[in-house]
């Protein structure tokens, strides 16, 4: 990856693939100049990390983003 970063190799497509799949995020987020944090884009990206989990694992997600807003709510009170 570093030597990637420094220009002194190329990337290749199946390397970019298996970059993406590893990172779980898409080929356009890895290429784009500046990512935002709009609510579209980080819903996007919490497609992308859900997209293939099975059913029991996106509930145990869901549970605990529950949990952690709810303390976040706490918190604030």
């Amino acid at each position: 990856m570093g030597a990637i970063e420094r220009g002194e190799r190329s990337l290749t497509l199946g390397t970019l693939v298996r970059l993406v799949n590893r990172l779980g995020v898409s080929v356009d987020y890895i290429l784009a100049d500046s990512v935002s944090d709009s609510d579209s884009n980080i819903l996007n990206q919490f497609r992308q990390i859900m997209d293939g989990q099975p059913l029991e694992r996106k509930q145990m997600a869901i549970n605990v983003l529950r949990t952690l807003f709810s303390y976040f709510k706490s918190e604030c009170e």
